[in-house]
């Protein structure tokens, strides 16, 4: 009886996780329509060099302020769901945090630019520049996002990520149709929309918190705790960062700018997939941290295999898909895009795993876990990238990124079946039982 009961309250706590994942996933689907017209506008008007260069400006500081933050992005909404910090001091939190870590690594990042051989050009190092002022306003947005998540505000946190893909695709539109602005106003507009996330965040704090303080003084220990749950898995999330974004240094450094333009859309591309898992995983880390351990690993099998499964359906149609994509949005001077997006497709689809478990490691304070996956994850992306770049290019590149995927997750599969005592079949491959469930969680999440 009492299995039947965890079996029973895994299922509601499923059928709420899918039912905001839907709805992510939902919003997330809008966003990339909303992107597209956005993506095809920078691609076509400012060509593969262009395309290039705004890509290197976006990625760069966010690897920068990614890196920065120490995970305490992490740790904010791990201790919201937990009710252990109130909304004023984890604000005044990151506030502070803002500020100080913001002046480390934006002076870190402008010598990185100095020093880069692959910004041998005067146009690249200044654009890139110029994109040091995205340091601060992406940690604000990350400690924004980690607030929403952690008040399990996912409406908001939908709306926001909405609302900024329009502002995005609207000021793009200004800089390139009116003011004819190039890669400088294209990164200018990206800065701007990136704002509108941390103002609607500051929006829901504000009604949260009533008649109270907005803002109280961070209480002692409250760096202490952050950094201590954060940095435990942030050398990994650092690590799985530069696996996904090392290919591309190794590109620009090796092969040029027109090489890293029709790489990044290749990128792009194939990246549509991981709105899936990262749309559950989303859901699924401030719900589990609110539960105790025996159910998060009734509840995460089922997760994981289901987004699974809904990932590799997506991932065959988006591998025939591809070249029509390529040919109607993006134009001819893009098809040599085809190949290497078709190789990132399969190490996408795997990645599927590793993302989703993430979150339920982290929610089982097991977050030192993905420092060691992410870390095989990366050593063989850094041996295959120097190996297959040089020798086949684009190509290689690609390899590299999906055979390093892949190692991260079945590295994590090992490490969840450790901690959980679930077989690994029983976490990848979908059980009869999940067939109900599936259709009475589709029907809810339409009718709502």
């Amino acid at each position: 009886m009492a299995y039947r009961d965890a079996d029973s309250l895994a299922g509601d706590h499923a059928g709420t996780i899918f039912h905001y994942s839907i709805m992510t996933m939902g919003t997330r689907a809008t966003t990339v329509l909303v992107n597209i017209p956005t993506s095809v506008l920078i691609a076509r008007l400012l060509g593969p060099e262009g395309q290039g260069t705004y890509a290197s400006a976006i990625v760069f500081p966010t690897l920068f302020a990614f890196v920065g933050l120490l995970g305490i992005d992490a740790s904010h909404t791990y201790l919201l769901a937990k009710k252990q910090y109130s909304i004023a001091q984890i604000n005044g939190h990151s506030v502070l945090l803002t500020i100080v870590l913001s002046a480390i690594a934006t002076p870190a990042y402008l010598a990185f630019v100095h020093f880069y051989g692959g910004a041998a050009t005067p146009e690249l190092r200044s654009i890139l520049g110029l994109a040091a002022l995205l340091i601060p306003v992406l940690m604000a947005k990350f400690l924004s996002v980690a607030l929403l998540l952690g008040l399990q505000r996912m409406r908001w946190f939908n709306g926001a990520n909405l609302l900024q893909a329009f502002v995005l695709l609207v000021l793009m539109c200004v800089n390139l149709f009116v003011f004819q602005g190039g890669t400088r106003g294209a990164l200018i507009a990206y800065l701007t929309s990136e704002i509108t996330v941390t103002l609607v965040a500051f929006g829901v704090a504000r009604r949260a918190v009533g008649s109270g303080r907005l803002l109280e003084k961070p209480p002692p220990g409250l760096f202490r705790r952050s950094a201590t749950y954060g940095l435990q898995g942030h050398v990994g999330n650092v690590l799985v960062e530069l696996m996904y974004r090392y290919d591309m240094f190794l590109v620009l450094s090796i092969l040029g700018l027109g090489a890293q333009g029709i790489y990044s859309i290749a990128v792009i591309l194939a990246e549509k997939l991981t709105h899936i898992a990262r749309s559950v995983q989303i859901v699924l880390f401030p719900k589990l941290s609110s539960l105790d351990a025996d159910e998060v690993d009734e509840l995460t099998p089922r997760v994981t295999r289901s987004s699974f499964l809904l990932t590799a359906v997506c991932a065959i149609l988006l591998y025939f898909l591809g070249k029509p994509i390529l040919q109607l949005f993006y134009g001819s001077q893009y098809l040599a895009a085809l190949r290497p997006f078709r190789i990132l497709i399969p190490g996408i689809a795997m990645l599927s795993f590793s993302t989703i478990l993430s979150g339920a490691l982290s929610a089982r304070n097991k977050r030192i876990y993905l420092t060691i996956a992410s870390a095989a994850g990366f050593a063989v992306n850094l041996l295959l990238c120097w190996m297959w770049i040089p020798r086949i290019g684009l190509e290689g590149a690609a390899w590299a990124s999906t055979v390093a995927y892949t190692v991260r997750s079945i590295t994590m599969l090992a490490l969840f079946k450790k901690v959980s005592r679930r077989g690994i079949m029983e976490t990848v491959l979908v059980q009869r039982e999940d067939l109900p469930f599936f259709a009475a969680a589709l029907k809810r999440a339409f009718r709502r």
